[in-house]
């Protein structure tokens, strides 16, 4: 009778006890489809996004050991490579989101950004020798109305978000640095044009001017190890691959109110550095700014990103590791293309509390990242920070700085 009772009870411990371990980190919360109700939280169906907000700002060339020591130490030879500054805003006052469980979904939201970069020649700033070597200065904000779209065919997920946009400020201005000794005499010149456009004139009533522009980002993953075969294989080895075009344009934001001014210090004509009263004559005095109008095109920067989702932990979404490579067209820089690569990864407990640790390189940076977020269902808070630099080195020593913030309602 007691070996009968044992056996009941082994009997009636092991679903209980495969069932607790399944679930935690078995089936996700976002899948539409399984044979039972997933332990954990819900994903909602519904959800109010509220004053999600991001901040950055970093350098090449101090870090916060240089700024914050007692006597501040300038290497001049880094200057040979130039510095780098950008500054970074980031935010969405709400979006919306429906996500019926069902294979489909949708969304819309605000967003405002704007972005400053500044790269100064390294050639420039050390005096070396260069004929029209050019600088970075430029500069734009964006207002958006953004809207989000998803849906199934056969095995992909297909998502499609058109944008309309606006520019409110253009700068990009052309800046060329000349010193020259090959013509007899010395060439010393640093000539600038700059020129601001405005969604408003800034010379007289305030009046939109700008006209919207349209964008459209398209991405498309796919559930690859589970259709070959990969995963009943080696169930470590379970992965989704995806292909993401952020911004494709369609047709531009145009601006045709701005404000110029430009002059040069120094001469093109060869001069004797000898003679320091006509080197100081060759320098121009400024020029007045100057107000027109005059049709601008202005697009949003393109980006190209493929990836992979893995989930090494036999499939589940406890631990998703993601690999990301493309490449990204900015025209605020001199030289628009640069890479984009990173590796990211996201540890999700329940849908509960999620982590995620990232190593990015993107817009010319290195991000490294760490965010959390506490997610109740009812309500959701967004926390993240991360050390950024446009040198590896420099952005783990505090060279810049970004953070996040935002939540999140529904159910």
């Amino acid at each position: 009778m007691k070996k009968i009772s044992l056996l009941l009870l082994i009997c009636f411990m092991i679903p209980l006890s495969a069932y607790a371990y399944d679930d935690p980190f078995g089936d996700d919360p976002m899948d539409v489809i399984g044979a039972r109700k997933p332990f954990g939280i819900e994903d909602r169906v519904f959800e109010l996004g509220l004053l999600h907000f991001n901040g950055n700002f970093t350098n090449n060339f101090l870090s916060v050991s240089d700024v914050f020591s007692e006597t501040i130490v300038i290497d001049l030879d880094q200057l040979a490579d130039g510095f780098k500054f950008n500054l970074g805003v980031n935010f969405s006052p709400f979006h919306i989101k429906v996500d019926p469980k069902k294979g489909w979904g949708f969304g819309f939201g605000t967003s405002l950004e704007g972005v400053g970069i500044l790269g100064l020649s390294g050639n420039m700033l050390s005096f070396s020798k260069a004929v029209d070597d050019k600088s970075d200065l430029s500069g734009a904000a964006f207002a958006a109305i953004d809207m989000t779209s998803f849906f199934s065919v056969q095995k992909f997920k297909v998502k499609i978000d058109p944008s309309f946009f606006w520019a409110l400020a253009y700068l990009k201005p052309d800046i060329s640095y000349t010193y020259d000794t090959s013509s007899g005499g010395t060439v010393l010149c640093l000539g600038y044009d700059v020129q601001v456009y405005t969604a408003v004139p800034m010379d007289g009533e305030f009046e939109l001017t700008a006209k919207p522009g349209f964008d459209i980002s398209v991405g498309v993953e796919y559930p690859l190890s589970k259709e070959i075969g990969l995963t009943s294989l080696f169930p470590f080895l379970d992965f989704d691959v995806g292909l993401d075009f952020v911004n494709i344009p369609v047709f531009s934001s145009r601006m045709e109110d701005y404000m110029r001014v430009r002059g040069q210090i120094g001469s093109k004509n060869a001069i004797d550095l000898d003679d320091i009263d006509g080197f100081l004559s060759s320098f121009d005095e400024d020029s007045e700014p100057v107000y027109g109008k005059k049709e601008l095109r202005v697009y949003r920067p393109f980006k190209t990103l493929l990836w992979a989702d893995w989930r090494p932990i036999n499939g589940r979404k406890l631990l998703t590791i993601r690999p990301v490579f493309g490449f990204m067209v900015n025209d605020l820089y001199q030289d628009p293309v640069s890479l984009e690569i990173g590796i990211n990864s996201h540890l999700n407990l329940v849908n509960l509390f999620h982590t995620r640790i990232g190593i990015n390189y993107t817009d010319r940076m290195w991000i490294n990242s760490l965010d959390f977020a506490l997610n109740l269902r009812a309500f959701e808070l967004n926390l993240g920070a991360d050390l950024r630099s446009q040198s590896f080195a420099k952005s783990w020593a505090g060279a810049g700085f970004g953070f996040n913030f935002g939540l999140k309602f529904g159910w």
